[in-house]
């Protein structure tokens, strides 16, 4: 009886450490550089209304590494004069391409949550004064199986 039980022991292992030494190799040959998000050079906003707003965010994106990474499932706060105003939503996966460096356009929406942004815009807009747009959050990064959660933030002056 005991020859089967440690057959059973040794399928049961080889079955565990098989997916890992076969992931090794495949690990090694994805050496990963950080992606840098170098510059934001334009915000265009789409469409505001009472239940939202939606933006296209024009990024300068460099990616140093050999393949293409998937931008993907963003977990984004937005902040208008340090004021939390909603969650940002991606609205299609962007796909950096291999060793470039390039302005990527980024469509996102928000569904506004607590003040009214119609005041907020208001009193930045009736007090002259520059208004401050803040995403802070994280997005995944995704190359073939493998997937990393990256943190970001970006601040930009709306000027009057």
């Amino acid at each position: 009886m005991r020859p089967r039980r440690s057959r059973r022991l040794l399928a049961g292992a080889s079955r565990l450490v098989l997916p890992f030494l076969l992931s090794v190799p495949l690990t090694s040959c994805l050496s990963y550089k950080e992606v840098e998000l170098i510059d934001v050079t334009d915000i265009r906003v789409e469409r505001m209304d009472a239940r939202g707003v939606a933006v296209r965010v024009n990024a300068l994106v460099n990616n140093p590494n050999n393949y293409r990474i998937h931008a993907q499932e963003p977990d984004v706060d937005l902040y208008l004069n340090d004021k939390f105003i909603g969650k940002g939503v991606l609205d299609s996966v962007i796909t950096l391409l291999p060793k470039t460096t390039q302005v990527y356009s980024i469509p996102m929406h928000a569904e506004l949550q607590g003040g009214s942004l119609l005041m907020v815009l208001l009193s930045g807009a009736l007090g002259g004064n520059d208004m401050k747009l803040a995403a802070k959050g994280t997005v995944v990064g995704r190359v073939g199986l493998f997937r990393k959660r990256f943190p970001f933030e970006f601040e930009e002056t709306i000027v009057q």
